[in-house]
């Protein structure tokens, strides 16, 4: 991987890919021939192997030459660079919020607690007279709209707040919690920022239950994926192919086909 990662381009509405958008999982198990033609597999080695085709549309002249410079700095596929899942949740860890993962200031209290309607449901406790804030940073490098989403929920209605940001920029949203409902919030990096900070702030001497964060490249946030240890952006993808099936017919009308393959640990 190169000493300064190269980052995929981003679109001019801060988008990474144009919907309809593929994606494969496919398990690799390493194994041993043998001479009588038996093999024996190591399922301990096995791996996942993600495979992505993406195909854009009508591309401005200014994201035709971002992916065409992109191209050449990964050397048409020689080179790896970091992808963030276009159809992921970039957060590590999405369904424990006890988890490392997630800083928790001093004072506040991550439990776990049983719900028919949500499994994986925690309850934040703010005892304090300051605000508290629980927060996890993903590394996502590129001028990327993200969104940010969570559940929550409390009876009589509680409030608290969500946030974004860029290192640069960052978008705060209040929220009210009646019932189980997915409040959001977005923000349109502006820079080549290489995270994102999600934040839960709640209140002084006040509670919320909370369940299925997500962070996704996106305007609004879409279904809900849980994630393990880590989430969907990939330190190490490359271009899975030499030649590109592109086109630029006019200003305005540039069209190309990415492959994109990256390996994940079982």
């Amino acid at each position: 991987m190169p000493a300064s990662p190269i980052a995929f381009p981003a679109l001019d509405n801060g988008m990474l890919a144009q919907l309809p958008a593929s994606l494969t999982i496919e398990k690799l198990i390493r194994g041993t021939r043998f001479a009588d033609g038996s093999i024996l597999s190591a399922a301990f080695q096995a791996r996942l192997r993600y495979s992505w085709v993406l195909r854009y549309e009508n591309l401005s002249t200014a994201e035709w030459q971002r992916f065409m410079d992109f191209i050449a700095a990964s050397g048409r596929g020689l080179e790896s660079f970091v992808f963030p899942d276009p159809l992921g949740n970039l957060l590590a860890r999405s369904g424990n919020l006890e988890s490392s993962v997630w800083l928790s200031p001093p004072g506040l209290t991550v439990d776990p607690i049983e719900d028919a309607a949500q499994p994986k449901s925690f309850i934040l406790t703010n005892p304090t007279t300051e605000p508290l804030t629980l927060s996890q940073t993903v590394e996502i490098t590129g001028g990327f709209r993200t969104c940010f989403s969570v559940a929550a929920k409390w009876d009589g209605a509680a409030s608290f707040s969500l946030s974004l940001s860029d290192g640069v920029d960052t978008a705060t949203s209040e929220a009210t919690a009646h019932g189980w409902v997915r409040h959001s919030i977005s923000l349109s990096s502006g820079s080549a920022a290489a995270t994102r900070t999600v934040g839960i702030t709640v209140p002084p001497t006040t509670q919320i239950v909370l369940s299925s964060p997500q962070l996704e490249i996106a305007a609004a946030p879409g279904a809900y994926l849980e994630t393990g240890a880590v989430g969907a952006s990939f330190p190490s993808a490359w271009l899975a192919q030499r030649s590109f099936d592109s086109r630029s017919n006019a200003p305005g009308a540039h069209s190309i086909t990415l492959r994109i393959e990256s390996l994940r640990a079982i």
